[in-house]
């Protein structure tokens, strides 16, 4: 974004309130987006009214299709979970300034190496078998990116909802509360105030994810 300001490259910075939509999948693909303050969530639409939340954001983190050809349609759609401030960047005038500036082609690249991490995290979370494998991948995602460790705790500083961690494991909602009790009276979270979440056993999480894995596939002598 700095590089932009001094070449004086037009963006739109605009302020969306928590559950504001930014853009829906399928509209126009026209910028690319830069969240400079807040916490927004990119989703995935199915079976009618249902959502799939493929990660959250912070600041700092670029979003939308990582092109700079304007050509196509949102493949997401992306709502503020807070207060979140947002720079639109006409994808055209984008492409135009990063042949005239190495760096900002270096960040865009770097930029777009860190959305297909994210999409890898993506998949890795939601192969898991069963939701317990699914929500402690969840989790764990969440407090690497938004943890502050304190005193031997991650604190998860963003307020999720039951229904946000279904969203992000494909599970239901009643599920999801199942298996975030399993985790409190085990000791592994702790909950306090309104949607704060706790790690106190971030190696527990990870164990459950190596230890539960798709089923091995019985083969019978006769087939």
């Amino acid at each position: 974004m700095s590089s932009l300001e001094e070449a004086k490259v037009r963006f739109a910075e605009r302020r969306f309130d928590a559950g504001e939509t930014i853009y829906n999948g399928g509209e126009p693909d026209r910028y690319l987006y830069f969240l400079t303050e807040g916490v927004i969530k990119i989703y995935k639409s199915y079976g009618g009214h249902k959502e799939a939340i493929a990660t959250l954001l912070g600041e700092g983190d670029v979003f939308g299709v990582p092109d700079l050809r304007a050509h196509g349609a949102q493949r997401d759609s992306s709502v503020a979970v807070v207060r979140s401030l947002v720079a639109a960047v006409d994808k055209l005038a984008l492409e135009h300034h990063v042949r005239r500036d190495p760096k900002c082609t270096l960040a865009l690249l770097i930029a777009y190496s860190q959305w297909i991490q994210r999409r890898e995290r993506t998949i890795l979370r939601l192969a898991h078998w069963d939701t317990r494998a699914r929500l402690a991948n969840a989790l764990l995602e969440l407090a690497e990116r938004f943890g502050e460790p304190r005193e031997g705790e991650v604190v998860i500083e963003v307020r999720l909802t039951h229904r946000m961690l279904a969203e992000m494991t494909a599970s239901s909602r009643v599920g999801l509360s199942k298996e975030m009790a399993r985790f409190r009276r085990g000791g592994v979270i702790a909950t306090r105030g309104k949607g704060e979440v706790v790690l106190l056993g971030e190696g527990r999480l990870a164990g459950i994810i190596r230890t539960r894995h798709l089923p091995e596939r019985t083969i019978h002598p006769s087939a």
